[in-house]
């Protein structure tokens, strides 16, 4: 017998064989992973405009539309008054400025792209509701 012959050298090849594919799949699986949770790159000089002025300004049903979706959209950051988020009824921000902000988010803060997460129509029901006057 000969030193060769009492090493178990095939377990410990398929063994690191399937570490390494292991470790390959959840590196591929993690970098797919965080690439779902990122927002599409769109600069506001290259968006194409649906419509260039807000087409729901005082309409109550794209108002409370609006109000919908920012509770399900905006409200965990910027709840009725600001939170972790600033007060949009107080930005000074208005019409395609905001909008421009809601598409392509706000690099170096948390606030996100929605562009391809929410239309433009839908876009402009939320900014509806925060500049409609409170109840």
């Amino acid at each position: 017998m000969t030193p060769s012959d009492s090493l178990p050298t095939e377990p410990i090849v398929k063994t690191t064989a399937r570490i390494l594919c292991a470790a390959l799949l959840a590196g591929a699986l993690g970098e797919a992973a965080g690439q779902a949770h990122q927002p599409p790159k769109v600069t506001a000089d290259t968006y194409v405009w649906e419509q260039t002025e807000n087409p729901y300004s005082g309409d109550a049903e794209a108002i409370a539309e609006g109000q919908r979706l920012y509770r399900s959209t905006c409200y965990i950051c910027h709840g009725d008054t600001g939170a972790r988020g600033p007060n949009l009824r107080k930005s000074k921000l208005k019409g395609q400025a905001f909008m421009k902000i809601v598409i392509q988010g706000r690099k170096g803060t948390q606030m996100p792209a929605w562009k391809g997460k929410l239309t433009e129509s839908e876009m402009w029901k939320i900014y509806s509701f925060i500049e409609a006057p409170l109840p």
